[in-house]
């Protein structure tokens, strides 16, 4: 699975934005910020490699339903083919509204994001998140790590910038040094 994810990076940097998947203490981390466990509708955009993926499985209340977007058609077939009870789409995260829909998927509670934001043009940026907040209902949770360091960098700044425009509460976990590079998660609530 890692071989994937390295081809992807290489062919598309900046959407995948990662030259290695985030690590399973990271993915725990993000998981339970997200609330997964109590969420009745998971959403996951930008699964990469499944990193997160198993974990947000492990963690779904019987009942829960999960759904997950990935824009690289190979990345989105490795995920499905390793995780078989994950309802993963290849699609796009500016059309968010329209894979909910053909989906026949109420609006999710939880989102936990995979997406390379930094790397991503502004323009970008606002469009997914703009798509995001039409469909999250008040008091769901968004959560999307970031790379300690660079979030401290004009991108960084930006997009935490972009959060504090469509979040009315933004909450940050402590660093996850067992990840390469380190990261944290931004713990957002509409």
């Amino acid at each position: 699975m890692s071989l994937t994810f390295v081809r992807e990076f290489l062919r598309s940097p900046s959407s995948v934005g990662a030259v290695w998947p985030s690590s399973p203490i990271l993915a725990r981390v993000i998981v339970k910020a997200a609330g997964v466990s109590a969420a009745g509708h998971v959403l996951e955009l930008g699964p990469g490699n499944g990193a997160c993926t198993g974990t947000i499985l492990e963690a779904l209340k019987p009942g829960a339903r999960f759904l997950a977007i990935e824009k690289s058609p190979s990345l989105a077939e490795s995920v499905a083919a390793r995780y078989p009870k994950a309802r993963v789409v290849h699609g796009c995260a500016t059309k968010i509204a329209g894979h909910l829909d053909d989906e026949g998927f109420a609006p999710p509670d939880a989102v936990v994001s995979g997406l390379p934001w930094a790397s991503f043009p502004d323009s970008l940026q606002r469009s997914i998140m703009t798509e995001l907040a039409a469909v999250l209902p008040a008091g769901s949770r968004f959560t999307s790590f970031a790379y300690f360091g660079p979030h401290r960098l004009p991108a960084g700044r930006k997009f935490r910038r972009l959060l504090e425009e469509f979040f009315s509460s933004i909450d940050r976990t402590p660093v996850v040094l067992r990840n390469f590079p380190p990261a944290f998660v931004y713990v957002c609530t509409k």
